[in-house]
């Protein structure tokens, strides 16, 4: 019991959109489900921007999008509430990002998807992007396999996006808006993997 209401309140300061200001509304009984009540404003980013901020963007909105996938299935199969929680508190957030890097591209008139191989950053070391193999195994995983198959999924699918802020890091984007998603990206997903591995470990 204590351990569901202390993951709880973890969502509540892990899962606040990374990318602009926004607001969580406690529901009355002041549970779980505040965490994906998330609502941004999608103001257009400044127009100084180069192709790293570009390709950030465009990866980023794939990503989230792959991270969504996840959390339905979990909502749909997971036997665990926290497991649960997490998930609709991923889908939340995750669809805010992308509405706000989508309209930031669209400002700059650039295309909202990308021509990059997912896979580029496997290819230098780095964890390989979810793919349809491994969503397909989750999708008919037994029952009592399902939430443990879930949370190493999206902690490797989570690590992947602590990479991916490296393309915009150390002065190699030009957005400062960019900049400043790219960094809140990088301290909540990481903040995410390890509540998510103390959950894998319960």
């Amino acid at each position: 019991m204590v351990k569901r209401y202390v993951t709880a309140f973890a969502l509540l300061a892990l899962f606040g959109f990374a990318g602009c200001s926004s607001s969580t509304k406690d529901d009355a009984a002041g549970g779980p489900a505040a965490a994906g009540e998330v609502t941004t404003a999608a103001v257009p980013a400044s127009s100084a921007h180069n192709s790293n901020d570009v390709m950030f963007l465009q990866m980023m909105i794939v990503h989230t999008g792959q991270g969504r996938e996840l959390a339905a299935l979990a909502e749909q199969r997971s036997t665990r509430e926290d497991v649960k929680n997490l998930a609709t508190a991923v889908d939340a957030t995750q669809g805010e990002e992308a509405k706000v890097m989508t309209t930031w591209l669209q400002g700059w008139d650039e295309p909202t998807q990308s021509a990059h191989d997912p896979n580029m950053h496997a290819n230098h070391g780095g964890l390989p992007a979810l793919g349809a193999e491994q969503l397909a195994d989750l999708k008919k995983a037994p029952a009592a396999d399902f939430d443990r198959m879930f949370l190493n999924l999206l902690i490797g699918h989570q690590h992947n996006a602590v990479e991916l802020t490296n393309l915009v890091g150390d002065g190699s984007g030009r957005n400062p808006e960019t900049q400043d998603l790219a960094r809140r990206i990088k301290e909540s997903r990481s903040d995410q993997i390890s509540l998510m591995l103390t959950m894998a470990a319960a």
